[in-house]
């Protein structure tokens, strides 16, 4: 995406030149074709922004890594940002942006506007064909349109010429009954992101804005699953007033079973607010067999199409003005059986005789003999020039006059365009201006045939004006379509580097590596750079998916590659950086198993060989082991310092190229290793400015974004942010849920519990942590979901499962800086001190101390410290832990950490009263440190007040109570527990969740909720375990 300019120019109709200003001063002029000092100021450049007559663009200059560099206009129509390729410096002339502005200016899919540009083909398809002067109106039919609407669907199918499309558009600019919603399908519409992205374009001409999250996800820099997509898009239409037909004309275009199937798939879950109408030639491949037994779709035929005697005498006599007798029209309608453009044929070709009753005689019906006998006779009445127009603008599908001239070279296209419509030559116009047509299909077939077999030589070259053309406007996609259908490869090669970039943005790898796989050998050979990133891209939005899906989609491509390489002609240079970019595909897989197995030492082998292979190659390239070295550094103790510098100078390079995904990547993971290493404020920074990035840019429903939100969530919670966390932590498990990241929703899910936990939300941690088990991208946070199981064991008082997870899990003592190994020790140490065996919890605790501080993880040191000081209380080492506690605050303060103080209960909670009570410790007299002190003291006062603050982060223990700073448990209850408490308090003790309590006793678990904290607040407890110890000494059970 482009950044601001500063420059800015600007055309000035006062003074009839373009005006270049900088921060609102006029810098220079250029008169109307002053282009060579245009043109000599632009060299120097690398972005402006464009106000021309016909509409705004932002220019940029994107270099390129082998060499020179290429132009690219940005503009916003309606249906979202939109990127045009414009060339190299010298074509940037002022008419070329006059021509390219006014291009974006008619993209818009909204209603027509008068006085507008050319219409392109989207809007062109967006609303029904005009009628033509020949139309008969055909009451029956549309009586049987309004009756099949009473089905889900209704299918109008027969082969070409029985007049669907014309019955369609009069049915629909008469009927007032219901919203139409029109859409003419062509050949790019067969893949699924196309085809729904049309649709969608189409709804909007109804209901504006309808689809924008659907939208959204179908264009996401990584793929989402389509049912996830149609399902927002239906229920956004089962929230609609009223009813809309949606109009499908041309379905049989649609060829990608991918799209068929999706189209199955909301023909079951079609809501009620919406019909489908299918105007096609072929049976589409849908459960039309099951819909008909269900009684949910309509069908109308060519035996329902066809004309009846009626219809062709209308024709005929009124509309075409032939003096036909009655027995002349029988033999027409017998012959023709009917078919519409047999009969407009043979009408036609009548018009240039005078014995209409010989013709008649002769004429045969069939399709065949019709087409023949348009070549033979139809066309030689035609002026040459007119022939010649009609056959070179037959490879095109839809006309336009200066598409046309550039074509054929007419300088008359416009004048021969609305005079072959006047002469009813089967030319449909597109829009009222009449500028864009299409020829009815069949004639356009048998133009191409007759092209095709009398001068094969001349239909490539055509191709290739018409690629030509459409490249000199920035439809790309559309130059890449006429190159390949005139054979040039090596040119459709060149279109497709230049096509990718928008594509790759818009979430289409796999169709930029479709283009590669149509490249023959001999050109792929001059393109092997080109073909590597458009696999690499695809790798991108596969990581995560079994390796021989992956094999099975890149493959092939790497196979031609390494075998071309051997082939090539190429520098040593050249084959060494092909060589690379192979190697780093099959390091990539080594990587995506070292990360599902754990395996980080893997995992550090295949990055220490893939940070120099990507070093010097584009950004794209480099974020390969970038995420890898991110992963390891997420889930290991060594330094992230290198880490950091590598993200901040791919970002740079990111943003200097506009790779916007590229850049926003990057930044994402640094917010993430800024928050993991202890700078939380600038992190929390880093978080906020990306998320208000991505709104701007309306990309903000990505997993980028999802991320972010997720980090902030744990930034809010460590700092007792605790409402703030949690509208975080639902957004990013939003975005999580429905782009179908198994791998985010899993760390959502874990940080979900972590807080319920932190709560002492027991019963919600056990459904949890149950529910997270079964995710899916759970694999590389099963130590942290172990870590909670040994948690919430301690917090029950079931420390005999913990023990037994104990003796069956192995400490690796020599692995202090994997995280694997450093959240069991962890665990461990906390189950040693609910034992109350504080020195060996001490033992582990001084390992796990000095890895975190290697690190540089100032939460992890945290944590340890946190768990010391409860140690050094219960071996009555008061000194030494107001020590350590001191040591606690001053790491803690400047990674904002105030929630794991309260997570450690009543031990440390009294250790810091008498730290502020003594103050024997000098460095707690320095102002940031006794200032923090007070913020965590009154933090705890708070939960006090609120019956939260836990006794211990482990179950309470008979030694403890006997402490004579631990506070000793009531005698007798000041206020005695109701029968349905007691009941309540029996069940809780027994170890039953609240859900099972609540089935058990009839009532909700919200009702239980309510009754447990009554229970806590009369006990003068606050978790289950402090529960049942002071039930045993009050004997309540």
């Amino acid at each position: 995406m482009p950044k601001p300019s500063l420059h800015i120019l600007r055309w000035s109709a006062e003074y009839q030149r373009y005006e270049l200003s900088a921060r609102g001063t006029l810098q220079h002029c250029f008169p109307l074709h002053d282009e060579q000092n245009w043109l000599n100021w632009l060299d120097e450049q690398t972005s402006f922004a464009f106000h021309g007559q016909h509409g705004h663009l932002s220019v940029v200059k994107e270099e390129r890594a082998r060499g020179g560099g290429y132009w690219y206009a940005y503009g916003t129509p309606q249906g979202g940002p939109r990127k045009r390729y414009l060339g190299p410096t010298a074509k940037v002339t002022l008419a070329r942006l006059e021509e390219v502005a006014g291009v974006h200016a008619a993209l818009s899919p909204g209603p027509l506007r008068q006085n507008s540009l050319p219409l392109p083909v989207l809007a062109s398809r967006l609303s029904p064909p005009q009628l033509p002067t020949t139309l008969v109106e055909r009451e029956r039919l549309h009586m049987r349109l309004e009756e099949a609407l009473a089905h889900p669907l209704t299918l109008l199918s027969a082969s070409g010429g029985w007049g669907k499309t014309t019955l369609l558009s009069a049915w629909a600019r008469q009927q007032a009954s219901y919203t139409i919603a029109w859409l003419s399908l062509d050949e790019m519409d067969s893949i699924p992101v196309r085809f729904w992205s049309s649709v969608i374009a189409a709804l909007r001409t109804c209901h504006a804005g309808i689809g924008a999250t659907a939208l959204a996800l179908l264009y996401a820099p990584q793929p989402v699953p389509l049912s996830l997509i149609l399902t927002s898009l239906l229920n956004e239409i089962a929230s609609l007033e009223g009813t809309i037909v949606l109009v499908l004309d041309d379905y049989h275009l649609i060829t990608d079973p991918a799209t068929h199937e999706s189209m199955g798939d909301v023909l079951e879950h079609l809501p009620t607010t919406l019909r489908l109408l299918l105007s096609t030639r072929v049976d589409p491949p849908l459960p039309i067999s099951r819909l008909r037994m269900r009684g949910q779709v309509s069908e109308i035929r060519a035996l329902d199409l066809r004309f009846q005697a009626n219809d062709t005498r209308h024709l005929l006599l009124q509309r075409m003005a032939l003096p036909l007798s009655d027995t002349e029209i029988d033999i027409l309608e017998q012959r023709t059986e009917g078919w519409i453009a047999g009969l407009q044929l043979a009408g036609l070709a009548m018009r240039q005789r005078e014995d209409h009753a010989a013709f008649v005689q002769a004429f045969g019906g069939s399709h065949r003999y019709i087409l023949d006998y348009f070549q033979d006779d139809i066309l030689s009445h035609l002026p040459p020039a007119a022939q010649d127009f009609l056959l070179q603008t037959a490879i095109l599908s839809r006309l336009y006059a200066p598409l046309c001239q550039a074509v054929t070279g007419e300088t008359a296209s416009q004048e021969l365009l609305e005079e072959m419509e006047r002469e009813n030559l089967f030319l449909v116009p597109l829009d009222e201006e009449r500028r864009w047509y299409r020829f009815h299909e069949l004639f356009r077939q048998t133009l191409l045939a007759r092209l095709t077999m009398r001068h094969p030589e001349r239909v490539p070259v055509l191709h290739l004006r018409a690629a030509r053309w459409y490249e000199a406007h920035g439809a790309l996609r559309e130059a890449l379509a006429h190159a390949l259908s005139a054979a040039d490869f090596a040119y459709a090669a060149q279109q497709m580097e230049h096509a990718a970039e928008e594509a790759w943005a818009m979430g289409e790898a796999r169709t930029v590596h479709g283009w590669i796989e149509l490249l023959p050998d001999t050109v792929l050979r001059d393109h092997t750079p080109f073909a590597l990133t458009a696999a690499l891209h695809l790798l991108h939005i596969l990581f995560g998916v079994p390796d021989e899906q992956q094999r099975a989609a890149i493959g092939p491509t790497i196979d031609r590659v390494e075998r071309l390489l051997n082939e090539a002609v190429l520098t040593k240079t050249e084959r060494d950086h092909l060589r690379r970019r192979v190697r780093l595909f099959h390091l990539w897989s080594i990587a995506s198993q070292a990360i599902q197995a754990r395996d980080m030492t893997q995992l550090q082998q295949c990055c220490q060989e893939m940070l120099p292979l990507a070093s010097e190659d584009e950004i794209i390239w480099q974020l390969a082991p970038l995420f890898v070295n991110f992963i390891l550094c997420m889930n290991t103790l060594e330094a992230c310092d290198a880490l950091k510098a590598a993200l901040l100078a791919a970002g740079q390079q990111a943003e200097e190229t506009q790779q916007r995904y590229e850049w926003l990547r990057t930044r994402q993971w640094l917010a993430q290793i800024l928050w993991e290493t202890g700078a939380a404020h600038e992190a929390e920074r880093e978080c906020l400015r990306l998320l208000t990035l991505l709104e701007q840019g309306g990309d903000q429903q990505t997993s980028i974004g999802g991320y972010l939100s997720l980090t902030l969530a744990r930034i809010c919670w460590a700092s007792h942010r605790c409402e703030e966390a949690h509208a975080h932590l639902t957004r990013a498990r939003h975005l999580a849920q429905n782009w179908h990241y198994q791998a985010l929703l899993a760390e959502c899910v874990e940080c979900s519990v972590m807080f319920a936990l932190d709560m002492d939300e027991l019963d919600e941690v056990e459904q949890t942590l149950r529910h997270l088990t079964q995710e899916g991208g759970i694999a590389i946070r099963l130590p942290q979901v172990e870590s909670v199981q040994v948690r919430l064991w301690i917090a029950q008082g079931n420390l005999a499962a913990a023990q037994t997870w104990a003796t069956h899990t192995h400490f690796d003592q020599d692995r202090p800086t994997d995280a694997s190994a450093w959240e069991t020790a962890l665990s461990l140490a906390r189950l040693r001190l609910a034992q109350h065996a504080y020195a060996a919890a001490l033992s582990i605790l001084e390992r796990l101390l000095s890895s975190a501080e290697q690190g540089q993880r100032p939460e992890r040191i945290a944590q340890t410290l946190t768990l010391q000081v409860i140690a050094l209380d219960g071996l009555k080492e008061h000194e030494q832990a107001r020590q350590l506690a001191v040591r606690l605050l001053q790491i803690a303060h400047p990674a904002a950490l105030v929630r794991i103080f309260l997570q450690a209960g009543e031990p440390l909670h009294r250790t810091l009263k008498q730290l502020r009570i003594t103050r024997t410790v000098e460095s707690v007299r320095s102002g940031d440190v006794e200032a923090y002190l007070a913020l965590v003291l009154e933090a705890f006062e708070q939960e006090e007040r609120q019956h939260l603050i836990p006794a211990s982060l482990l179950a309470p223990h008979k030694e403890a109570s006997h402490s004579s700073q631990a506070t000793p448990a009531p005698s007798v209850l000041h206020e005695p527990l109701s029968s349905q408490e007691q009941r309540v308090l029996r069940l809780l003790v027994a170890g039953h969740t609240y859900a099972e309590i609540a089935r058990e006793l009839i009532v909700s678990p919200n009702t239980i909720k309510t009754q447990v904290s009554s229970i806590y607040r009369k006990l003068g407890v606050s978790r289950r375990a402090e529960a049942s110890l002071v039930a045993l000494q009050l004997h309540l059970l």
